[in-house]
């Protein structure tokens, strides 16, 4: 690896982040569009910022795509930049024809295809084995189902007598570490607040089947049932309201639940390319390819592991705000092995992501917004309200699920609260279809691509 791959990962990386603009923030303000709530250009604004301070809030997904799902040493940076090749080509395809699809589940497929065929060509050089020495197949690259017992770190109330062992380091918010009698134990300060971290184990399934398969069949589910539901409320609420009335409040109410779906699909869909950018830094930074770089650069050393002093971006714009404003929060507890994503890659994935849907998105919220159903801005409220509650749930359980799937599964279930007849079921066929092919259209693309490159020698194992 040298720092030509490097640049190029986070060339290609925000390629990617750029065309998933076109689909998933697209996705993201279809409905306040589509309702004439807000203009493009104001619901491409709102959903700027929104993405951004929810891409400051979670890193879950970002961790499942960057080490739950394959096995990172088929993993290289030639191997990724292809991945990310395959699934930018699968985005503008969908885009060219106004397709909805996934831009989550192309880069899970591309992952998928690509660490297949690095392993076969791997085995193709030397014969795989485990770390007894015994044969494996190729398969083997590919997480498909784990079961692991962890400890899951818990904020409590602080045993008495711990927190004047803090001292002065009350005053400094992070995650610090004391010694009481013969054990260490773990604190968070957070503006002049204090928890104590305990260990409470936990059994976490993860994997291919866990982490994509089932929430891709769940999240449509409860997309679908939960708009219906929704929608069948407000309906039995509102029956003796005036339209002009019920017009008015739910207009100001959808630039809150607009500004909750941008919020929620930060925290779920921007962070993934945050990992892959951080993972080929890290790489870089580890063999020592950032050293003498001018100062300019400095940016790109990313030591491995965490600074528990350090808060994140989402943390600092907490501890900004008023105390009564903050609500208790409190940040989680930073272990120093994991890994901190940079925050000049959380900005840039961000600002990137809302220039793809400055440029493209109007395609995908035509086809959402206006060809689905016709939507008036009750509806856009319950869609949603219901698809952000399902992208920020899954997206704190780190499972790459797909916005497409969650929005355009809450306007099928608010449509068919209103009535069955109101959805145009051609085009649900069609954007049904590309959910399907997503994921083996995709693997298929990486693995020829990884393949052909391995086959030429553009691509090689790790020494």
């Amino acid at each position: 690896m040298d720092l030509f791959l490097v640049s190029a990962v986070i060339i290609v990386g925000l390629i990617f982040t750029y065309t998933n603009g076109f689909h998933d923030t697209a996705n993201a303000i279809a409905t306040v569009v589509g309702t004439k709530v807000l203009t493009p250009r104001q619901a491409i604004m709102l959903a700027a910022v929104t993405n951004l301070i929810g891409s400051f809030f979670g890193i879950a997904v970002a961790k499942t795509i960057s080490s739950g799902l394959v096995e990172s040493s088929f993993v290289t940076q030639g191997v990724l930049i292809c991945v990310l090749i395959s699934a930018i080509f699968w985005n503008l395809l969908t885009w060219w024809y106004g397709l909805p699809s996934s831009s989550t589940h192309a880069l899970v497929g591309s992952l998928i295809g690509g660490a297949l065929a690095a392993a076969v060509s791997f085995q193709a050089i030397k014969p795989l084995t485990d770390k007894d020495g015994r044969p494996v197949t190729a398969w083997s690259a590919i997480k498909w189902s784990e079961t692991k017992t962890k400890n899951d770190p818990k904020l409590t109330d602080p045993e008495p007598g711990i927190v004047e062992q803090l001292g002065d380091k009350i005053k400094v918010p992070g995650t610090h570490t004391v010694t009481v009698g013969d054990r260490k134990v773990r604190l968070v300060v957070f503006a002049g607040r204090v928890k104590q971290v305990i260990e409470v184990p936990k059994t976490e399934k993860s994997g291919v089947l866990n982490k994509v398969v089932v929430p891709m069949i769940t999240s449509p589910m409860a997309g679908f049932f939960g708009g219906l539901i929704v929608m069948g409320l407000l309906y039995l609420l509102l029956r003796s309201w005036k339209p002009v009335t019920v017009n008015q409040l739910f207009g100001k109410l959808q630039l809150v639940s607009s500004a909750y779906m941008g919020f929620s699909h930060g925290m779920n869909d921007a962070t993934k390319c945050m990992g892959i950018i951080t993972l080929a830094l890290v790489a870089g930074t580890n063999a020592g390819l950032f050293e003498n770089i001018p100062y300019a650069l400095s940016f790109l050393h990313t030591p491995e592991g965490a600074n528990p002093l350090h808060l994140g971006l989402g943390d600092r714009i907490e501890l900004m705000l008023p105390t009564w404003l903050q609500f208790g929060y409190m940040p989680g507890p930073v272990d120093a092995k994991s890994q901190a994503v940079p925050d000049w890659v959380v900005i840039i994935c961000a600002l990137t992501m809302a220039a793809g849907t400055a440029a493209g998105g109007w395609r995908i919220i035509r086809t959402l917004g206006h060809k689905m159903v016709k939507l008036q801005p009750v509806h856009g409220f319950a869609a949603e309200t219901t698809a952000a509650t399902v992208l920020a749930v899954t997206g704190s359980l780190g499972m790459p699920v797909s916005t497409t799937h969650a929005i355009t599964t809450s306007i099928m279930g608010v449509g068919c609260a209103k009535r069955f007849s109101a959805l145009k079921f051609r085009l649900v066929e069609r954007i049904v279809w590309a959910w399907v092919l997503t994921i083996p259209a995709t693997s298929i693309v990486a693995f020829v691509m990884v393949w052909l490159c391995f086959a030429v020698g553009l691509l090689h194992p790790p020494k």
